[in-house]
Parts: C-alpha cells; sequence; structure tokens
C-alpha cells in the first residue's frame, strides 16, 4: 500500500492527452495522499471498539488506489518497477513481522492470536497465505492485504514485460479471470482460493480510473496549465465516498456482491475519480498528506498502538462519550507516531535502498 510521491517529472511529449508534467504535478499527488490519508484512519477507526462499525471500506479504497498508483508511476517508464515495490513494501513489512514474532515468543500475553510459529514466519515473510485459526493472516495481520498487493505487483511487472502500452489492459485481463474463475471453480489449493478473492477487482478499478482521468485532461486548462478548481467534482466524490459505509455493511443475503468489493470497488472508484480530478492543482495542508506519506507505517502498526489502549488503559471498556473521546485520541495518536516513523524511518530506508539497488529510479 505504498505510494510514489516523490516521482520525478516524465519526460516531454510523453503521449497523454494531458502533459507528462501535469499528471506528475505534487498537487496531483496531494489529493491521492489526502485519499489515502482517509483510507488509512478508517481502518484505524474499524479497530476501536467505538468507531468499529465505519471502517471497514478503506481496504477497498486502498486496493484501487494502487492499481491507479501502478500506471501512474510507470506511464514514462516501467524501468526498475519490481524493485522500487520490493523496496517499497518488504523492508518495513518484514521488520514489523520480526517484531510481532519476537513479541509472541517473549511476551505473549501482548498479542492476541500470534504464536511463534517458526513456519509461520517464514510464510508470512514470503508472502504466502497460510489459516491462522478461522482465518488466513500472516503474523502482522494486516499483512493479508500485501499478499494481494505483491501478487498484483507481479502480474503488473509481467504484463509490462509483455507490453508497455497495453500494460493495464494485460493485467486487468487476467485478474478479471482468476477472479471469475475463483468464484466458478471450488480450488483445492488455499493459496489458490485466496489469490482468487473478488476484492482482486478493485485493482482493475484503479487502473480504470487512471485512464478515466487521463483522458479528463488532470483538471487543467489545456492553454495555461492553470489549475480550474473544480469544487462541483469534489462536493460530488465526497458524498459518494459518504455512502461506503453504508453500502459496506449491506447483508450479504440482500446484496451478495458488496462485502466482496465488487460495487463497494466500483463507487470507491467514482469517488476516487470525482476528487482527484476536482483537486488537481490545490494545494491540500500538510497534515493530511503526511498522513498519507505515511499510511503504509499507519496501516500496518496501529493495531498495536490500539491494543495498548485497550489491554493496559481499558480504554475502550467505558460506553458512550468517553469510549468516542478515547477511540479518537487513539487514532489521533496512531497518526502522529506513524508520521514519526515515516519521517525517521520508513523513508530514509527507501532512500537508501533505492540509492543501492535501484539507482537512478
Amino acid at each position: 500500500m505504498g505510494d510514489e510521491s516523490s516521482a520525478g517529472t516524465a519526460p516531454t511529449g510523453a503521449p497523454s492527452a494531458v502533459s507528462a508534467a501535469t499528471v506528475r504535478s505534487k498537487a496531483r499527488l496531494d489529493s491521492v495522499q489526502l485519499l489515502r490519508a482517509i483510507a488509512a484512519t478508517t481502518v484505524v477507526a474499524f479497530h476501536t471498539e467505538a468507531y468499529k462499525g465505519i471502517g471497514s471500506w478503506g481496504v477497498t479504497l486502498f486496493f484501487v488506489i494502487s492499481g491507479f498508483i501502478m500506471c501512474y508511476v510507470t506511464e514514462a517508464s516501467g524501468a526498475q518497477f519490481l524493485q522500487k515495490r520490493i523496496i517499497r513494501i518488504v523492508p518495513l513489512y518484514w521488520a514489523g513481522t520480526i517484531v510481532v514474532f519476537g513479541v509472541a515468543l517473549f511476551a505473549p500475553s501482548l498479542v492476541q492470536n500470534t504464536t511463534a510459529d517458526v513456519g509461520a514466519l517464514f510464510k508470512s515473510l514470503a508472502f504466502i497465505p497460510f489459516w491462522k485459526g478461522s482465518v488466513q493472516e500472516p503474523v502482522l495481520f494486516l499483512g493479508w492485504t500485501l499478499n494481494l498487493e505483491m501478487m498484483f505487483y507481479l502480474l503488473f511487472a509481467v504484463s509490462l514485460a509483455v507490453s508497455h502500452r497495453h500494460r493495464a489492459m494485460i493485467a486487468s485481463a487476467v485478474l478479471l479471470v482468476f477472479a471469475g474463475w475463483g468464484q466458478l471453480v471450488h480450488f483445492p489449493s488455499d493459496i489458490l482460493t485466496f489469490f482468487s478473492q473478488p476484492i482482486i477487482l478493485d485493482f482493475i478499478f484503479g487502473m480504470t480510473a487512471y485512464s478515466i482521468l487521463r483522458r479528463l485532461g488532470a483538471g487543467t486548462t489545456a492553454a495555461t496549465g492553470v489549475p480550474t478548481r473544480r469544487w462541483a467534482w469534489v462536493a460530488i466524490g465526497a458524498v459518494i465516498l459518504a455512502t461506503m459505509p453504508f453500502v459496506a455493511h449491506i447483508p450479504t443475503d440482500v446484496f451478495p456482491a458488496t462485502p466482496d468489493g465488487i460495487v463497494l470497488g466500483l463507487i470507491a472508484a467514482a469517488a476516487f475519480c470525482c476528487i482527484v480530478h476536482g483537486l488537481t492543482g490545490v494545494r491540500l495542508p500538510l497534515f493530511a498528506v503526511l498522513v498519507g506519506d505515511a499510511s503504509y507505517s499507519l496501516y500496518l502498526f496501529h493495531p498495536y498502538v490500539i491494543q495498548v489502549f485497550a489491554k493496559v488503559f481499558k480504554a475502550f471498556d467505558n460506553p458512550g462519550l468517553i469510549g468516542y473521546v478515547f477511540a479518537a485520541f487513539a487514532v489521533a495518536l496512531c497518526c502522529v507516531l506513524a508520521v514519526a516513523l515515516y519521517r525517521f524511518v520508513e523513508a530514509p530506508v527507501t532512500r537508501y535502498l533505492r540509492s543501492r539497488l535501484a539507482p537512478g529510479a
């Protein structure tokens, strides 16, 4: 669920309905980072008792953003794509996984469902899904989404190797076939079943959003490139986004496609297109952008901050207003700690590894 927020400008003359410089603009990324911040904070809120009902849709928005970003960062070139993805995702995830395994080994009372199983550790590090009780979760339990992300990155890398121009079409076709196959056939392998979940279609919706936004001209005037503040688009996108918590909780017997991410993914993609198109050229508040930058750290590690609140301070034992206040404080603290982790650990490590392993990226 990483990003390429520091991507440079593409060469002049790249084929597009909008100039590559516009597509690479800082303001354009601000809007995406804002949406990433929203997705991350809703997931954090979901893991508090007080706001448990409002944030399960954040993962859907993350996957849509991921589909968009993979097309976005490879518009000019797909060189070193997989290296950059591995550098961006693996170090922090591996570090967190090893730390949680160490806690399970030496202080098991501090973790809920994780045991110091060496086999589970190696499967987690290799992004191989496995059953942990009644759920398919790695040692760092939110890493189940990274298993799907890494599958998508591998598929996208293969698509790039086949055809840079048609990378999104190739990846989308394979994802569509695999998701459909998974619904029609009962795989004997739990791994194949996991990787054919309908939620993988969210990546397609994100890649489609990229194609739509590219054709919309990124909200700038063709003559001067001066941003046009399309606040109506932002308002429409915000209304669409606000429906997601309600759609996410429609019972499966009423609307079977919703919890699998199909309808929810379409809604997320529509909201994404409206908001990104409307906010192109608008410089957003620094903190919102910082939380978006830090969303990967926030996503991976917030459950353990929430757990401290729940176990040590008994913060969520009190229902009503006090519980809501504690939950809001916990969400805010998770954001602050994630920004600090991003600024002082995640970003420096990523820059260092890129300079060593992917120079010129």
